[in-house]
């Protein structure tokens, strides 16, 4: 599979959770091997984890501790003892067999249960330069900072989910234009609306493709043409209930997420095939040398607009009603393709309806309620 995914140019990231082992008495793991909660035979045993003495069951309690936090047990997730010697070496042997495999790199789960020098030792001793991001479930001014992480490689700005979900549901757009401002460098960040935890959230603080798609869609149109970080699309499966799994066929093996015709199956999301999250990847990739945005316009609540540099031109409108603005763009004079619209093609850069530019660098645009202009310079 990795071998295949190289050759169409499709780099592997192994999520791996080095830290949590099973938070159970004991059973038979997939391949057979029978174990108990802190015994793995032929791997680890009890020595191995940590027992951290508190709050009557191991398990963490306050997570304003940092204590607790590393060395304490998460909802009874056996913790291993990542400060060990023996225990950095299995796991790096671990991490080093899956890169002679070809994998381009790792995401460390629960990267804040683990002290960052952990971390740095193991990936110390991994072969090659793989890329490194860790899972940081953290607020800005928490106790564990994301600036003792980013030494050892990007972090998730797990604040940022949250910016875009407020910013979208209240209709405060422009409180969007800080995005970035904040303790970790554009360089340093994996940014994301939703991920496998947030998108069953019953707060709401955060954006649902089940539960806002047409918000939703207009976010992932801002996080992927705002100059912040590394953007990275989720993408899943219908549900119904908190715990429900993937889906599934009568002997309980995860179903293709491609039919028979090669489309997605509709047990699936496909968030990542539809037409304008490729044409938005497309639209970063080219206005990537111009990693800074000019031409910013808001209307203070529901709108805004913006450039990168000549490049490109983007326009969000959230409002329930559509808006005709003048606005000042950076583009040159032409004729352009909305990337959004259906009949945009890609290939031969043409659509239905293109968008005439002027001289001056001031062009009225019409866009609809709950929609998005995005335009993009081509050669």
């Amino acid at each position: 599979m990795v071998r295949r995914c190289k050759a169409a140019g499709v780099d592997i990231y192994v999520d791996t959770v080095f830290n949590h082992m099973a938070g159970m008495a004991g059973g038979t793991g997939i391949g057979g091997t029978q174990f108990s909660q802190y015994q793995y035979p032929g791997l680890y045993s009890d020595s191995d984890f940590h027992h951290c003495g508190l709050n009557g069951n191991d398990d963490i309690v306050n997570f304003s501790d940092r204590f607790e936090v590393q060395n304490c047990e998460l909802v009874n997730l056996a913790d291993l003892k990542t400060g060990s010697l023996s225990v950095q070496k299995k796991i790096s042997s671990y991490m080093n067999s899956m890169l002679q495999m070809g994998v381009a790199g790792f995401r460390i789960d629960a990267a804040k249960h683990i002290p960052s020098a952990d971390i740095k030792a193991i990936i110390s001793r991994l072969s090659g330069s793989p890329y490194i991001f860790q899972e940081l479930v953290l607020g800005y001014s928490e106790n564990i900072q994301y600036s003792e992480y980013n030494v050892n490689g990007d972090v998730s700005d797990y604040v940022y989910p949250f910016l875009l979900g407020q910013a979208f549901q209240s209709q405060s757009l422009n409180s969007l234009s800080r995005i970035g401002i904040g303790p970790i460098a554009s360089s340093d960040a994996i940014v994301f609306l939703t991920n496998h935890d947030l998108e069953r959230s019953a707060s709401g603080e955060t954006l649902s493709f089940h539960r806002d798609e047409q918000l939703y869609q207009l976010a992932q149109v801002f996080m992927l043409t705002w100059p912040y970080g590394y953007p990275q699309v989720y993408s899943g499966y219908h549900f119904s209930s908190f715990d429900q799994g993937p889906p599934v066929d009568s002997q309980k093996h995860t179903r293709p997420i491609l039919n028979t015709a090669g489309q997605c199956d509709s047990a699936w999301t496909c968030e990542h095939r539809k037409p304008y999250v490729l044409n938005l990847v497309r639209f970063r990739n080219k206005t990537d040398s111009s990693f800074s945005v000019s031409h910013y316009w808001s209307n203070g609540s529901n709108r805004i607009a913006f450039a990168r540099g000549d490049l490109g031109f983007v326009v969000i409108n959230s409002s329930p009603t559509a808006m005709t603005e003048t606005l000042s763009h950076g583009l040159p004079r032409g004729h352009y393709c909305n990337l959004l619209d259906s009949s945009y093609d890609p290939i031969r850069n043409r659509c239905a309806s293109p968008i005439a530019v002027g001289r001056g660098g001031r062009t009225t645009f019409s866009v609809p309620a709950l929609s998005a202009l995005v335009l993009l310079r081509t050669p």
